[in-house]
């Protein structure tokens, strides 16, 4: 049997602000008016603004600013997104989660949503900030089953997809800095953690792990963090919907995901790196093995390697790790 709140929310949500009857929904539900009446007083319990109207029905005017199971599962429902939802309040890590389910034999395509992280972790194991203050933290799942060599450039393509998505969705601005980060403003927005099992021929299971700063108050989070982050609701000088949000998001990378294996990618992605790439014509340090190497950045190539220009005029691939920004060569510390 559906849930009796997604079943409720969706009917409030494709009534687009008009107002649903509440014999509609009991008889839809199978229970009795006063049956709906107490799902609703509880929804309202949890942040939704749910206005009554007698010999009208009911109307959804408000949504929470915090991650909701049951609005989450209407949204995709309505959507008809395809990708499984697991949900979770609280966990150690949403990729961590992932790569349990994968090893249960969990069919893919899914996302692991959660409130909360205990131990939530980006790019070289560092921690990422993940207190439940209206944040959005999801990891995607799939097994590709492709060679490891097709796989190459499949984070910076989901890079460009979420900037994207928050440019041509929010209207708000939204830059990839390579390889991994979404920035705005110079401040750190979203990142990506992308983690795969591979065999000698092919790339069994892959994990796409999303974290957005939505609706955080980045001044209250640790000074170290709350210096270089900024969030969406900041942007946005208000809240956003954080659920639709992320469906919309699910949708977004599932369609992302689907187009990359097909190869239809080729066609965009050097076109939208170029629209947002954060660190195109600045000068920047990079490393290749224990070599410092300082030069302006000049895109990517066809295997997503950073493409840095010296003072000589050479060109330097960087093949992974970090970059720091700068004006100009001396801007950076010796040792």
């Amino acid at each position: 049997m559906p849930d009796t709140d997604v079943v409720i929310l969706k009917a409030l949500l494709e009534a687009n602000s008009s107002f649903v009857s509440g014999n509609m929904l009991a008889n839809q539900l199978g229970i009795s008016r006063v049956g709906v009446w107490a799902r609703l007083d509880k929804l309202r319990q949890e942040g939704f603004g749910v206005e009554a109207v007698r010999h009208r029905g009911y109307r959804l005017i408000d949504e929470p600013t915090t991650i909701n199971e049951a609005l989450i599962r209407a949204y995709l429902e309505i959507g008809k997104s395809g990708v499984e939802l697991v949900f979770r309040s609280e966990t150690d890590s949403t990729n961590t989660d992932a790569e349990r389910l994968l090893a249960d034999g969990t069919q893919t395509p899914f996302v692991v949503i959660a409130q909360r992280q205990n131990k939530g972790r980006g790019r070289m194991g560092r921690p990422w900030h993940s207190q439940d203050d209206g944040n959005l933290y999801t990891s995607f799942a799939f097994r590709p089953q492709l060679p490891p060599a097709q796989m190459q450039m499949i984070t910076l393509w989901m890079g460009t997809q979420l900037c994207h998505f928050i440019s041509s969705k929010l209207a708000l601005p939204a830059m990839i800095k390579w390889p991994n980060d979404i920035v705005s403003n110079g401040r750190k927005l979203a990142g990506i953690l992308a983690e795969a099992r591979v065999d000698a021929d092919r790339t069994r299971d892959l994990i796409f792990g999303i974290g957005v700063n939505v609706n955080s108050n980045c001044s209250q989070w640790p000074k170290e963090v709350s210096a270089v982050a900024t969030s969406l609701a900041e942007l946005n000088g208000k809240p956003l919907k954080i659920n639709q949000l992320a469906a919309d998001l699910v949708y977004t990378v599932n369609s992302a995901y689907e187009r990359y294996v097909s190869g239809a990618y080729r066609n965009e992605i050097f076109e939208l790196w170029n629209r947002y790439d954060a660190l195109r014509g600045r000068v920047v340090r990079g490393s290749k093995g224990k070599t410092e190497i300082v030069g302006t950045a000049d895109g990517i190539d066809d295997h997503g390697n950073l493409l840095l220009t010296l003072e000589n005029g050479q060109t330097q691939r960087i093949h992974a790790g970090e970059v720091s920004i700068g004006t100009r060569p001396e801007t950076f510390a010796r040792p």
